[in-house]
């Protein structure tokens, strides 16, 4: 019996796991604070809050499904290269605006972008700006559960930041890049200086023989 338990909890998503043990640690920690009463109080409100996004819940899993497979990754891999500049920043800025949410699904999109020559930079700004920016978060997941002020607010006032960061991003690259070449040629030398001094033991130092034979 434990077995089939155990094998069922396998099949289950470990997100939906983590998701249904927050939710019972809440109702205990509900019925310990107030019994059954405050507990069907919380329910019922959360029936409520079920009832009032349900149907723009299943539109904005739409929306997104669309805009999926309306994406052309070969477009976005071809103007995010290494020598786009400030061009490539701009464009991964924004063009993840309409990526689909969800990191199962973004993720393995912008990391295939990557592996096809794009940029630090704008695959920094890529994933600033799809974070920041989405839409279909903004119609999914913010709207039904904030109304449309907040998110608009935040919106607009995020909107100019993933250029700036995927410029400060590009910007720390280089300086790790530099700071790596630099540890690894330093690292270089020393091993080479190493085998030189090695060397010079082993076949004898002939101002340290001649001062030897003095001693003697």
């Amino acid at each position: 019996m434990s077995i089939k338990i155990g094998k069922a909890c396998i099949k289950l998503d470990k997100t939906l796991l983590v998701i249904m043990t927050l939710v019972l640690v809440a109702v205990a920690a509900t019925y310990w604070k107030g019994q059954w009463e405050l507990t069907i109080s919380g329910l019922t409100h959360a029936g409520k809050i079920i009832q009032t996004i349900w149907l723009r819940l299943l539109l904005g899993c739409i929306l997104g499904g669309l805009v999926k497979v309306l994406i052309p990754n070969a477009l976005i891999a071809k103007w995010l290269g290494h020598a786009s500049g400030l061009k490539g920043i701009l464009i991964g800025s924004y063009i993840g605006t309409i990526m689909p949410p969800g990191p199962w699904v973004n993720m393995p999109i912008i990391a295939s972008i990557y592996r096809a020559g794009a940029g630090v930079g704008p695959i920094i700004a890529l994933l600033t700006g799809r974070a920041m920016l989405g839409l279909p978060l903004v119609f999914m997941w913010q709207i039904p559960f904030f109304g449309v002020k907040i998110p608009l607010a935040r919106y607009i006032a995020s909107v100019f930041i993933p250029p700036f960061v995927g410029l400060a991003g590009r910007a720390v690259s280089q300086i790790l890049d530099r700071a790596h070449r630099t540890t690894s040629k330093s690292d270089h030398n020393t091993f080479n200086q190493g085998q030189v001094d090695g060397i010079g033991n082993a076949h004898g130092n002939p101002k340290n023989e001649k001062e030897a034979e003095e001693w003697t």
